[in-house]
């Protein structure tokens, strides 16, 4: 048997963060880190597309975006690499007047944080992008300090750091069972090894829930799945320009340097699952909203496409702490989809919570184990 002060299971995005932060808060800590694949980071990680944003209508999603951003920013000063971090702003549109007020809402809200976002005009769409139509549309929501990074890049930055700081990483190491002590979690075991730990966080994103049932409790994240399309830019689009939602299909499109664009968004499925082979169906439309909103895309040459899970709850929050039924047990999962911006923030809270045994950047209760205790969540729940 062996011994560790900090076990942590799951070696993506957000696992890695909170390795690094806990070793960056207080070194002396024996961390483990547990990932079930042969590589770190080829799970929802590997299939992120990078998105950060502030335009949320939830003050909490705000909020940590707020407190990512200075990571990605000043990445490659603390980390010895670049995240590639490139402010090409969102731009949210919508034709249904129902949307468009919740945009201002959402707008007023985040500006009230400090968030540079403003609604424009029809007539401002197009100078954000030329190709847009716009004739249906009433207006939308940008922010020029949303952007995109590098999920792999990233990763490596983390990871890295914490190896120097004394992190070790097992691959092919994965948890089949967690040990309890009665209302104390123990330590885990894997196929091959057991390790005992006062404290074990559970950041296996998708799979999140099954691991929670190996300790013995339920949380309410579920694994969905998301396909992406990868298409070659119609060179009438510009190298750079800002990542479009269209609110009300649900379509998204997004450059990726300049030999690639990812599209998507209106595939959602309904039913949880961890099935992760591609739906080429699914994609028409996709495509279709592509040609309807950004025309050009009607002529794209289709690359690729790719499938990965989210890990979603009720309330479309992540859930961040200590499980109240087992002591010592912590989550990080849930994030639905933004957890790889929100990476920096959870890692850093999760180290607080731990070390100093309180969050003093954030108030976590909107993201709280127990908010779900009375069956059904007070979080505010984001329109989009």
């Amino acid at each position: 048997m062996r011994t560790a002060d900090v076990v942590v299971i799951g070696g993506g995005i957000i696992g890695c963060s909170i390795a690094y932060h806990l070793l960056a808060r207080a070194g002396r800590l024996r961390v483990v880190l547990l990932e079930r694949e042969a590589e770190l980071g080829t799970g929802a990680t590997a299939r992120a597309t990078g998105g950060i944003r502030h335009q949320f209508s939830s003050a909490t999603l705000i909020r940590l975006t707020r407190l990512s951003l200075p990571a990605f920013l000043r990445f490659e000063e603390e980390f010895g690499r670049s995240a590639d971090f490139v402010p090409h702003g969102y731009l949210f549109v919508t034709a249904e007047p129902d949307r468009l007020e919740g945009y201002r809402r959402a707008v007023a809200l985040q500006q009230s944080l400090g968030v540079r976002s403003r609604i424009l005009a029809p007539e401002e769409l197009r100078d954000l992008l030329p190709q847009l139509a716009t004739a249906d549309l009433l207006g939308g929501s940008f922010c020029p300090d949303d952007g995109s990074a590098d999920p792999h890049g990233a990763l490596q930055g983390f990871v890295t750091r914490a190896r120097a700081l004394g992190l070790e990483v097992l691959t092919r190491a994965e948890v089949v069972a967690i040990d309890r002590e009665g209302e104390r979690v123990a330590g885990v075991r894997t196929a091959t090894e057991r390790y005992a730990a006062p404290v074990v966080i559970n950041a296996a994103g998708p799979f999140a829930d099954r691991v929670a049932h190996l300790a013995g409790v339920e949380i309410p994240s579920r694994p969905y799945r998301r396909q992406v399309l990868v298409v070659e830019p119609p060179p009438e689009l510009p190298e750079v320009f800002p990542l479009i939602v269209d609110g009300d299909s649900g379509f998204y499109v997004h450059r990726q340097g300049r030999s690639a664009l990812v599209m998507g968004g209106t595939d959602k499925d309904s039913r949880p699952g961890t099935e992760i082979a591609v739906d080429w169906e699914a994609f028409e439309p996709v495509l279709s909203a592509a040609a309807r909103r950004v025309p050009p895309l009607a002529e794209a040459k289709v690359m690729r496409a790719y499938a990965g899970l989210r890990d979603l709850t009720p309330d479309y929050h992540g859930i961040l702490g200590q499980i109240p039924e087992v002591s010592g047990f912590y989550v990080a999962c849930g994030f639905s989809g933004h957890g790889f911006m929100h990476a920096p923030a959870i890692g850093r809270l999760m180290a607080e919570l731990i070390v100093d045994g309180r969050a003093r950047s954030l108030d976590l209760a909107p993201l709280s184990p127990k908010r779900f205790r009375a069956g059904r969540s007070e979080t505010e729940v984001q329109i989009f």
